[in-house]
């Protein structure tokens, strides 16, 4: 506690930052790649959910199963919305187009450097973040994913991704959206 007040008065830790950081009751589980399958890891909590998946993603590619997921998710009724990353809908296997064909709504944070986060909030109370991207060569890399079981926690990244989407460009065409990615248009 005396670390905890000593931080704040330092101005260390913002209340935002002590308010997602702070949960009693949190179950968390960890997978670390490329030694384990954390994509099998992310996929099974998007197998289950029941109402909805917010998905932030630097890197998505089909592949690895967690597009194929997020799409199975959304054909039984799950409201699945994304926000990626400028870069993501133009790579040659980019997830972008099945969730989009899926019906998936999808949006780019075009206000951020780099839209680098990695996280899904499901239903309300689990949380996946960590270094790994949502592709098939995120299983080959030094990564971990972390899957945190506790509302407060889901709560703090929803309001993320929500303030996220509010700065964020709806993603229609890909040919659109990248001839103007790259001519630096956006």
């Amino acid at each position: 506690m005396l670390h905890l007040a000593l931080a704040l008065s330092l101005g260390v830790l913002s209340p935002i930052q002590l308010a997602a950081s702070v949960s009693s009751g949190a179950a968390v589980a960890v997978c670390f790649a490329p030694e384990e399958d954390c994509a099998a890891f992310a996929v099974r909590p998007i197998d289950k959910a029941e109402s909805e998946i917010l998905v932030s993603a630097y890197g998505l590619t089909i592949g690895s199963g967690i597009v194929e997921a997020l799409v199975r998710a959304k054909e039984r009724g799950v409201d699945v919305r994304l926000i990626a990353d400028k870069t993501t809908p133009c790579g040659r296997s980019s997830g972008i187009e099945p969730l989009a064909t899926a019906g998936v709504p999808i949006w780019i944070d075009d206000q951020a450097r780099i839209a680098h986060e990695k996280a899904m909030v499901i239903d309300e109370t689990v949380t996946l973040v960590g270094s790994y991207n949502w592709t098939r060569g995120a299983t080959a890399n030094s990564e971990d994913l972390n899957l945190i079981s506790s509302p407060s926690v889901a709560a703090a990244y929803a309001a993320h991704w929500q303030n996220r989407h509010a700065v964020s460009v709806r993603f229609d065409r890909r040919e659109d959206w990248c001839r103007a990615s790259s001519a630096g248009a956006r």
